[in-house]
């Protein structure tokens, strides 16, 4: 039997200059890593990769991680997936940067069903689609069937398709519950990226359901109030009730800043004043081209009742904002948001430099 073999360059060799982020003294270069699919009876074997530190952020160690290998597994057919973001629990490494010019590898459904198999069991998993194109990165996640099992969704076209997985260090990985994401330090992270083209759901019946989804102004919407659970550092300041900078002093109070977020589990809920058609949330965390905080949102019509946590990460590819859609189907009705925050790669503290609500007003 003829079997068809195809060569593939899954990592592209990007070099990216930011001046929030990283100067030309310390340019690192990303080797593409070039990995064989074969169609047919052959499948694709897992891949330890080595890589280069990204000494750009001031990572200290030397020695080269090996990463575990994530491979979707759509149609019956399978693509290895190219490592992004990489944390021991002791520094982040950068190992490529997806490309915002997506090459995709392979042309997938909305309402399509895709597996992510690993070389080694992770606590936890979630999928995004990820625009880098655009001004703002935007996160889009996918529904979650079960623990690496997801249903695709979004905008139809050529996206970044990622897989954010946490991992335990220690032996006895059952002891963590699988839907809790890994708030302690000790913890692996590793973001997986895949270039994708997304067709439109074939019936006309799905094709309507589909317009009227994953529609929305981006207006900002303007915020009423916030309520926090958090212990609050309030570095340099001595009014210890100085919770919302911005909220207070920001006269449209569409933004909110909080600092020195502390304690297990924090959470903040936003409340818009009345029940508005919402589709995202703009977050800016602190340092988050070099942490990856682990975090959920949730919404709510009365502020009792919360919709289903959906689990998200930044994706520390940029120090600036990014946009995170409520649902995988938005928009959403909805008067509160609720953010949660469940650890990220440094620790425990957190610091919102910028929250914003976009919607259809």
């Amino acid at each position: 039997m003829e079997l068809s073999c195809e060569r593939i360059s899954f990592v592209h060799l990007t070099k990216i200059i930011r001046k929030e982020a990283i100067s030309t003294e310390y340019l690192v270069i990303f080797f593409s890593i070039l990995s064989l699919v074969c169609v047919g009876a052959f499948s694709v074997s897992f891949v330890a990769t080595s890589v280069y530190i990204q000494k750009a952020y001031g990572l200290s160690s030397e020695q080269q991680p090996s990463v575990a290998g994530a491979i979707l597994i759509y149609n019956n057919q399978k693509y290895q997936m190219s490592p992004f973001v990489f944390s021991d629990g002791r520094d982040l490494h950068k190992i490529q940067y997806p490309s915002a010019d997506v090459n995709p590898v392979t042309t997938v459904q909305e309402g399509g069903i895709i597996k992510i198999e690993f070389s080694k069991e992770p606590v936890s998993a979630n999928a995004f689609i990820v625009d880098y194109e655009a001004d703002v990165p935007s996160v889009h996640p996918l529904k979650k069937l079960s623990k690496n099992t997801f249903e695709l969704s979004g905008v139809q076209g050529i996206w970044n398709l990622e897989v954010h997985a946490i991992f335990s260090t220690n032996s006895g990985v059952s002891s963590i519950p699988s839907d809790k994401q890994g708030s302690s330090i000790d913890n692996e992270y590793a973001s997986y990226d895949l270039g994708i083209d997304m067709m439109p759901r074939t019936t006309a019946a799905d094709s309507i359901h589909s317009l009227d989804q994953n529609i929305c102004a981006n207006n900002e919407v303007g915020i009423a109030n916030v309520s926090t659970n958090v212990e609050q550092q309030h570095l340099g300041s001595s009014d210890s009730n100085k919770v919302f900078t911005n909220y207070n002093n920001n006269n449209n109070n569409n933004n909110i800043t909080l600092t020195s977020i502390k304690g297990e589990n924090p959470w903040v809920i936003v409340d818009l004043g009345q029940q508005q058609s919402v589709c995202s949330l703009n977050l800016a965390l602190n340092s988050g081209d070099k942490i990856v905080n682990h975090f959920i949102i949730q919404t709510s019509t009365d502020g009792l009742h919360f919709s289903d946590p959906v689990s998200y990460d930044n994706t520390a590819m940029i120090s600036g904002g990014e946009t995170y859609d409520l649902s995988s189907d938005f928009p959403v009705t909805a008067r509160y948001a609720k953010v949660t925050f469940q650890g990220n790669t440094e620790g425990t503290v957190y610091t919102l430099q910028q929250t914003k609500i976009l919607g259809n007003n």
